[in-house]
């Protein structure tokens, strides 16, 4: 049996230093890799291993007190971050019939500091107590996320205290948030710290994946390697959501808690390694704060600034659209329509040396005429809210927009009300629809030109068209009946409609 486990940490040398967050890695976590697990596949992986060993190292160099982990493998919750709770924290490959285990002491202080700075921030998350891990059917018992990076990093030196948790599926800048907390929490309590992302790149790589291959696969490793290796952070928050949907990866999400933590520290980040012996993409990579006199670039500011410029720019319906929520979100107040479409007539005017700008809404008139319009918000690439009608309900289009809008942003069931914070980073786009049409034949259907809505008795469910991800006729009607509750294989009315998309 091999079980490492630590002795009480006492008689430590004090942190030192200002920074208390010594290194960040990204780090793979295939159980294969493990000797007693691979027995002798793990050969395959020697580039990886190897990096695994370099890092391994660099924890002895840094003697950290305490090393907090992100697992994609923990329990996770689409709004809830789970943080592990047990006073010693421990693991097995048992499941994959390896008898090895490992044990670290939690560093109880440090989580308790960082729920506290959540909960001011407003970001749920914590330790779940014994009944409602029962209830959820989990146990504190270590994943394999976790195991196996852990096992590599106390290799060579394994007098710290641990903290473990999952990134979550709450959104980027909310993971991002988290790793500035754990940052400062750190701070606070003069703990120094290693944060590693646990994750694999594209489970899709190449055709040796269990799980098949794609060509997102090897273009999101690509990618997201190349942005490692440049340093931008800013860069690594906007990878394609599709493409990394499609890529199966599991690694992106802690990988922004990582980022968030560096924040202000202009970073050295330095690729280790780079394979997919298994048609699986595992990268090794290092964060190492430098000193530097000069204030580092705010990856989350340089978005905030790239999409201002965007909305500038954007049309006339996006921006009805975009004023319309802020004011709601920001002063609860509905914009007066009048006073908006004065607003923008002088600033179309003002931006562009004294000419009003050709109407990008010629088809119609956005303040006299009628039509069903959906209004759509996204952020960092996932939906955040769309709400729309199929026929007009009001006396304009500009109106519908304004009501779809503060809708989108406030009342869809799926997601929690838009917040003042994340404004800056919302993303919108609005489609007005024109009258829909029956359909007799599938063949009629294209799902990149028309939208559909299926209808049986009183269900019905929309789906515009040329959505990301939507490729084929039959995977359109799929959705469209799943919103709309009905069974696909039964008989249901189809129609068709085209849209005039603003983004």
């Amino acid at each position: 049996m091999n079980y490492r486990k630590l002795s009480p940490v006492a008689n430590r040398r004090p942190s030192r230093g200002k920074n208390f967050l010594g290194a960040g890695f990204l780090l793979p976590h295939p159980p294969v890799i493990v000797p007693e697990v691979g027995k002798g596949q793990e050969k395959a992986a020697a580039q990886t291993i190897a990096a695994l060993k370099k890092v391994a190292e660099k924890i002895r160099e840094l003697e950290p007190d305490t090393v907090v982990l992100l697992s994609p493998h923990a329990p996770m919750f689409r709004d809830f971050i789970f943080i592990y709770n047990s006073p010693v924290l421990e693991g097995d490959l048992r499941q994959f019939r390896a008898d090895c285990q490992l044990s670290f002491p939690q560093d109880t202080a440090l989580i308790t500091e960082i729920e506290g700075l959540m909960e001011a921030a407003g970001l749920p998350g914590g330790r779940l107590d014994e009944a409602t891990m029962r209830r959820h059917g989990l146990e504190n018992t270590l994943d394999h996320g976790a195991f196996v990076p852990l096992y590599y990093l106390s290799s060579r030196y394994n007098q710290f205290q641990l903290v473990a948790m999952a990134p979550s599926a709450l959104d980027l800048q909310r993971l991002y948030q988290l790793g500035q907390i754990i940052r400062q929490a750190a701070e606070k309590l003069h703990k120094r710290i290693v944060l590693v992302a646990s994750g694999d790149l594209s489970h899709r790589v190449n055709e040796e994946s269990p799980y098949g291959a794609c060509p997102e696969g090897a273009a999101f490793d690509q990618q997201l390697i190349e942005h490692l290796k440049q340093g931008d952070l800013s860069v690594l928050l906007t990878i394609n959501h599709h493409l990394r949907e499609e890529a199966a990866e599991c690694g992106y999400r802690s990988l922004i808690v990582l980022c968030g933590a560096f924040e202000g520290l202009n970073p050295r980040t330095e690729v280790l390694s780079y394979e997919a012996p298994f048609g699986i993409g595992y990268g090794v990579a290092q964060f190492l704060p430098q000193p530097t006199d000069q204030t580092a670039d705010d990856p989350l500011a340089k978005i905030r600034n790239m999409l201002a410029k965007e909305r500038e720019a954007g049309s006339l319906p996006v921006q009805i659209a975009q004023k319309t929520l802020e004011e709601y979100v920001l002063n609860k107040q509905i914009i007066d329509l009048q006073q908006l479409k004065t607003s923008l007539h002088q600033t179309d005017i003002n931006h562009n040396n004294g000419q009003q700008k050709e109407n990008e809404t010629a088809s119609f008139d956005l303040w006299t005429e009628k039509a069903g319009v959906f209004v759509s918000l996204k952020k960092f690439g996932e939906l955040r809210g769309c709400i729309g009608t199929t026929e007009p309900t009001t006396s304009s289009i500009a109106e519908e927009i304004r009501q779809n809008a503060i809708s989108a942003g406030t009342k869809d069931p799926r997601f929690t009300p838009v917040t003042p914070d994340e404004l800056p980073f919302l993303e919108y786009s609005v489609d007005v629809l024109d009258s829909p049409i029956p359909v007799q034949s599938k063949a009629e259907l294209d799902p990149k030109k028309y939208g559909v809505i299926v209808s049986q008795g009183w269900r019905r469910g929309l789906l515009l068209p040329d959505l990301e991800g939507v490729d084929t006729v039959e995977e359109q009607l799929a959705i469209a009946c799943q919103k709309a509750g009905i069974d696909p294989h039964d008989t249901y009315a189809i129609a068709k409609f085209t849209v005039t998309r603003f983004k």
